[in-house]
């Protein structure tokens, strides 16, 4: 199954550079009387800006330092190739408090425009019932980019409490209302934006919700927060027209999810409840509840409502406390069910952490669904490897590699209500996983508090995915998926130079831990490093050291979360290596 989703951040990479005709400046010194053509002579209230006819496609709001307590809602547009930038200026601290708003509102609406790109604004401390960051209904070639959101609480007093159902908050959330296709909400964009220390109650973090179709959430960090971090939704009621009440045709990649478990709900990193033709891909999760769910909560009172047509594919998902990825319609029929996915080249590891009997994986029920090239690697008190308990029909599970500690002839995975306690039992009743293999995938390190999942030189997961699979997409290291004819097992494509170099001739081992959180060390304990190069993706050198010890520690901790480039040069060779930042 083939299923090509648009990048939208490729396609309006143009937008994304405004075509400023006009710069304007707001300044909390400024005056509304003002031109508000230069910083001297600024205008006062970013909402005035969002309203004022004098605004046309392509200008740019150059927002000043400083705090503004006051709601913002767009009044225009820009236009195709000619967006209206809302930006801060200078990489000023720009900062919009919802400290005076009351409850149900918002700080930011965006209702019913197009061609509006926000940039580089912290929005912070609204902390009442219904509290919402960023509201956008209705809205189509939004851009969202480099923001955060912080302390967007359902209530000021509701860090450590349990709240009730109706007590919710949202950073950010998306509605698409129109009951037409026609009017679709589109074009929708949310790249590098941090979401943390929000108290959401049963709401989540970012939501998508409703009648919109074609959307990008990317390199996103979202941490610390009390529910559910990324959610795709359909069938909930937000478009009155139950046949296209679904978010569709979604791309969620690169993101960071972490650290989001729910004291009063089981919720997931990223979850797609009900969404359709969506690419889940080059995520990392970790210290949540579940790291990705596919399932479908509702049937919006219609029959055959389900999530369709989507992958998982190419993530890194440990630590969760309940399961890494959770697969189907938990309550079918009475909830929707879920349908033609495909779960591919994951890596899952110490999953389950609270023994919840669960394991790396939880399937409900689901149907023509493909789940092959992932690594399951359990460490729960119990040894459960998956679990599927409510149905599962037309699901092929194939070339994954398995492992617990405990060994093949003492694990637990659950088929259909049918216990099995050896890997043999369980592929002989279900004739399941006839290609796959139970190993040590051997990781360069599965400690369980900062591993880095990326497979050593003699790894068995190497070349040992579906021979025929023509993968789409890139590793974990965004590298190309096959090398030596054959794709790998994992999320992990192995290549020399990516973190490991392991050889007789050298005895090199680079770049540990990675991903790192900030330090990281070289060790070529047997070779003359001359010097240390670390530079980003467009080749821009941050670090250069030429004086080191045995084991060289090198600090990005002042630098974005990314990917970046180190050069090792010894008197013997060059290496290469990716490192991620997180």
């Amino acid at each position: 199954m083939k299923n090509t989703i648009l990048t939208l951040s490729a396609i309006f990479f143009l937008l994304n550079v405004s075509v400023s005709q006009t710069n304007y400046y707001v300044s909390n010194n400024g005056n509304n009387s003002n031109s508000g053509t230069s910083a001297e002579l600024a205008w006062q209230s970013i909402n005035f800006a969002a309203q004022n006819s004098l605004l046309e496609p392509g200008d740019t709001v150059n927002i000043l330092a400083g705090m503004y307590n006051e709601q913002v809602e767009f009044t225009i547009s820009g236009a195709p190739d000619y967006q209206i930038t809302f930006k801060n200026y200078m990489n000023d601290e720009v900062m919009l408090s919802g400290s005076a708003l009351p409850a149900y509102e918002y700080i930011m609406k965006i209702e019913s425009r197009e061609h509006i790109r926000i940039v580089g604004l912290k929005f912070q401390d609204y902390q009442q019932l219904d509290a919402i960051g960023l509201l956008i209904i209705n809205s189509s070639y939004i851009y969202i980019e480099d923001n955060e959101f912080t302390n967007i609480d359902y209530s000021s007093t509701a860090v450590g409490q349990t709240p009730s159902e109706d007590q919710n908050s949202q950073p950010i959330v998306v509605f698409g209302r129109e009951p037409e296709n026609i009017n679709v909400s589109q074009g929708l964009v949310f790249l590098r934006n941090k979401i943390y220390d929000c108290e959401t109650g049963w709401s989540e973090a970012l939501s998508v919700n409703g009648n919109i179709e074609g959307f990008e959430i990317a390199y996103n960090e979202i941490y610390n927060n009390t529910n559910i971090g990324i959610v795709a939704i359909g069938y909930e009621g937000e478009c009155p027209n139950p046949e296209n009440d679904q978010a569709r045709n979604g791309h969620i990649h690169h993101n960071i999810v972490r650290d989001n478990p729910s004291a009063y709900a089981e919720c997931a990193g990223i979850y797609i409840d009900g969404a359709a033709q969506m690419n889940i891909e080059n995520n990392i999760l970790y210290n949540n509840d579940y790291g990705i769910e596919v399932g479908c909560e509702n049937n919006g009172g219609i029959s055959g409502a389900n999530a369709n047509n989507i992958i998982v594919r190419n993530n890194l998902i440990y630590n969760n406390t309940y399961t890494g990825i959770a697969l189907g319609g938990y309550d079918y029929p009475t909830s929707g069910y879920v349908e033609y996915v495909v779960i591919n080249n994951n890596t899952l590891f110490n999953n389950d952490t609270e023994n919840n009997y669960q394991g790396e994986m939880m399937i409900s029920y689901t149907e023509y669904s493909i789940i092959e090239n992932n690594i399951f690697y359990a460490n729960n008190a119990d040894n459960v490897l998956f679990t599927c308990a409510n149905g599962a029909n037309t699901v092929s599970l194939n070339y994954n590699l398995f492992y617990t500690d405990s060994g093949s002839d003492n694990i637990v995975i659950e088929w259909n209500g049918t216990e099995f306690n050896t890997f043999a039992d369980y592929r002989a009743a279900t004739t399941l996983d006839a290609n796959s293999i139970f190993t040590d995938p051997l990781f360069v390190d599965n400690s369980f508090t900062n591993p880095d999942l990326h497979l050593l030189p003699n790894s068995p997961a190497i070349n040992a995915g579906n021979p025929s699979l023509i993968p789409e997409g890139v590793d974990m290291d965004d590298e190309p998926r096959i090398n030596q004819g054959r794709v790998d097992i994992g999320a992990d494509e192995y290549y020399t130079t990516t973190s490991i170099i392991n050889s007789a001739k050298y005895k090199v081992l680079l770049c540990y831990p990675n991903p790192t959180l900030g330090q990281f060390k070289i060790d070529l304990s047997e070779n003359n490093i001359q010097k240390i190069t670390v530079a980003d993706l467009s080749g821009k050198v941050l670090i250069t050291k030429t004086v080191f010890q045995q084991n060289s520690i090198i600090d990005l901790s002042e630098a974005k979360n990314g990917i970046y480039i180190v050069r090792i040069q010894t008197e013997k060779d060059i290496f290469t290596a990716k490192i991620i930042k997180k």
